[in-house]
């Protein structure tokens, strides 16, 4: 270090030494502080603490992961953890916190659409970037892209609900050939909003459903919407819900004697769905990116590092842990491209990746996102998985054959 009191005599000296070292090293104290990232999701609440608890599960991985080779630029990463209890107006008020009092650079989560959409505001206006890893709302994005907003900071690690709809009835229409299709929905956002593009994608094929029924959020029983599908010679039940009323739906459904095919969005993929409809959700379908018995070196290792770190014995939901790896993962090459912690960089960098981001789970992206695009995951990144023996799997053997196949945008 610079003797600076060498350059002064007497005690006049020594304080003008002492207020120089003071001033050089407060700034290196800065540059060493961690980088503060937000994590926010429904670590309690109903219907969605699968998808909270794989979120925050999700990030502890990463966490592990980054800090063992050193952070990024020189600094380790802190997780500023949030719990939004699935409610907006509590997502919006931890929006504000993570922004205004905690200072983060960055956030990852969100889980339920209708939490999404009035918090991802606050992160636009206060120039944050936020990648959500799980809500798949489609117009939780789509509300800043332009020409709405000149800058959106808003970007997205999971399947839009204007894709599942199309893989969905890919599956069912074009290859399981079932047409009389009944549409079930619940009454949150994120239920009438997957609805919407279902019936969308439906006319657009120019086939009309042969019911369409809804329920709300905490209902039990179905047997109701259930009749009027049976009625209706509905081949297959389609369902755009939260896990646990996919459940209560799956179990309707086997009391009304109604074998027929169960299909529905992703949410069907975790652990609460097949909990609570046992034997009821044996065939169930679903679109997912991710597949937690998958056998490629990157999901087995993922996989059993989440159990390790996390303690448990399972993952809820497979799907929210594997994107909220992958976002916080594209978050820090951004971070290393922008070389800096300001938000409108971090943006910039996010909109056009000079790295390629290699150490992810589902799949290798090049240009997750773009000026026009902050969606990361394409059509051909997700598949269609089936619950056999408690456990999802693949529907088709060529997407288990292919699965060490890296699917990119």
């Amino acid at each position: 270090m610079l003797r600076i009191s060498t350059l002064w005599a007497g005690l006049p000296g020594l304080l003008m030494s002492v207020s120089l070292i003071t001033a050089i090293s407060l700034p290196a104290q800065a540059e060493d502080a961690p980088i503060r990232i937000g994590i926010i999701g429904p670590f309690t609440g109903k219907s969605s603490t699968d998808m909270g608890e794989s979120i925050r599960g999700g990030a502890q991985v990463f966490l592990q992961d980054i800090n063992q080779i050193g952070g990024v630029m020189g600094r380790r990463i802190e997780l500023v953890e949030r719990d939004d209890q699935a409610k907006p107006d509590i997502g919006v008020a931890l929006a504000k916190e993570l922004v205004e009092k905690e200072k983060v650079v960055a956030v990852v989560g969100f889980a339920n659409t209708g939490v999404a959409l009035p918090s991802a505001k606050i992160f636009q206006d206060g120039k944050v970037p936020l990648i959500i890893s799980a809500a798949t709302g489609a117009a939780i994005t789509k509300q800043f892209m332009p020409p709405a907003m000149q800058n959106s900071y808003i970007f997205r690690l999971a399947a839009s609900d204007n894709l599942q709809p199309s893989v969905i009835l890919n599956d069912v229409i074009d290859k399981r050939k079932l047409t009389q299709i009944a549409v079930l929905h619940d009454d949150s956002p994120y239920g009438q909003f997957g609805k919407d593009n279902l019936l969308a994608e439906l006319l657009r094929r120019k086939m009309t459903p042969v019911a369409v029924e809804s329920f709300k959020v905490g209902d039990q029983d179905m047997s109701a919407q259930l009749a009027k599908a049976k009625q209706a010679g509905a081949q297959i039940v389609v369902l755009y819900c939260l896990s646990t009323e996919a459940a209560m739906v799956a179990n309707n459904m086997n009391k009304a004697r109604m074998n027929i095919p169960l299909t529905g969005s992703w949410t069907l993929s975790q652990r609460s769905f097949m909990e609570l409809a046992g034997n009821n959700a044996e065939g169930a379908r679903m679109p997912v990116t991710f597949i937690e018995n998958e056998s490629s070196n990157r999901s087995s290792s993922f996989v059993s590092n989440y159990l390790r770190i996390n303690n448990v014995k399972s993952i809820p939901s497979a799907v929210a842990a594997a994107q909220t790896y992958d976002a916080l993962r594209i978050l820090t090459l951004a971070l290393m491209q922008a070389n800096s912690t300001e938000g409108e960089k971090i943006r910039l960098a996010l909109e056009d990746m000079k790295y390629d981001a290699t150490s992810t789970v589902i799949s290798r992206y090049k240009k997750p996102f773009s000026k026009t695009d902050h969606e990361a995951v394409a059509q051909n990144m997700i598949f269609i998985g089936e619950i056999r023996r408690g456990h999802v799997g693949y529907a088709y053997k060529e997407d288990a054959n292919s699965s060490l196949i890296v699917r990119t945008k």
